[in-house]
């Protein structure tokens, strides 16, 4: 039996900077009380966690936040990952993968002001 991804969470340090940042995506954070907040959309959640927060529910976690994982968020055309990739630095993001074409997509990856990688992907035509 397969299994779905269905909540990725991941640890921030400041959630309204958080809000700003993921704003630029379009994402309109939803507070989870005052330690956390999340994004919904179709069958995914994406969680933000204060480190205070994270604690209460993996009794491993170290402090750290950020890490080596890339979620890849979609965009409309290679035009879009563009202005979306300067848009993320211009709100504080910064630029670990300039866009360019790759196996036949239009890509770039932006960190987040907490070290989460954030993708941007686009299909070529």
């Amino acid at each position: 039996m397969s299994r779905s991804v269905v909540q990725i969470n991941l640890i921030v340090s400041d959630l309204e900077r958080t809000r700003d940042f993921f704003g630029v995506l379009g994402w309109e954070l939803l507070a989870m009380g005052e330690r956390a907040a999340r994004f919904s959309g179709d069958d995914l959640v994406v969680a933000f966690h204060l480190p205070s927060f994270a604690q209460a529910w993996n009794e491993a976690y170290a402090g750290a936040t950020g890490g080596s994982a890339v979620i890849d968020v979609g965009c409309d055309s290679a035009d879009d990952v563009d202005a979306t990739f300067a848009a993320l630095v211009t709100a504080g993001g910064r630029a670990r993968q300039v866009p360019a074409d790759t196996f036949g997509d239009r890509y770039a990856i932006v960190e987040d002001p907490d070290g989460n990688l954030i993708g941007l992907k686009a299909h070529l035509p």
